[in-house]
């Protein structure tokens, strides 16, 4: 191999490393986001449960509980995804994830994934449909679940403090 061809080989290693490492640090933004749904979500609850008891802030309150609930449910969705699990097909197989290859037997793991190791243009084709899996089965699915907590949160709290201006403009 020619010094040229061990410097674009180099250059391809360090562009999966780099994009691989930017998606785990997607991957972590999101989980971090959603706990913090979920760590702000529980501190509503019991707060709103203590103003049921009010009947100028009940339906407020039970509000804010539905839309708390429901938030914590989404961000639970989003730290944990859901992956299909068992033996899948060639094409959707991915012999760099845990869940894919922990359902095989391990001499089956090796004669399958040796040949793929050995040759580096089947290793790159390997990691870069490693990368498309966790873009398209990680970090979509997440994303969407992230956006989902955030907007119930956001839109039952407002329909919560819009309730009770209401509640209170009109008791003027």
């Amino acid at each position: 191999m020619e010094q040229k061809e061990r410097w674009q080989a180099l250059l391809r290693g360090q562009i999966i490393g780099a994009t691989t490492a930017k998606f785990a640090s997607v991957i972590r933004l999101a989980d971090q986001k959603a706990q913090a749904l979920i760590f702000l979500n529980s501190i509503l609850v019991p707060v709103a449960i203590n103003w049921i008891s009010k009947p100028e802030f009940h339906t407020a309150a039970i509000i804010t509980i539905v839309t708390a609930l429901s938030s914590i449910f989404a961000a639970i969705i989003c730290i944990y995804p859901k992956r299909k699990a068992g033996r899948k097909d060639r094409d959707t197989f991915n012999f760099l994830h845990f869940n894919d290859i922990g359902h095989m037997d391990r001499d089956d793991f090796l004669d399958e994934f040796m040949p793929l190791f050995n040759d580096p243009s089947k290793l790159a084709e390997v990691a870069i449909k490693d990368m498309h899996d966790v873009a398209k089965n990680a970090i979509i699915p997440k994303f969407f679940w992230l956006k989902l907590a955030y907007a119930i949160f956001f839109f039952g709290n407002l329909a919560a403090v819009l309730y009770i201006i209401m509640n209170s403009w009109s008791a003027m």
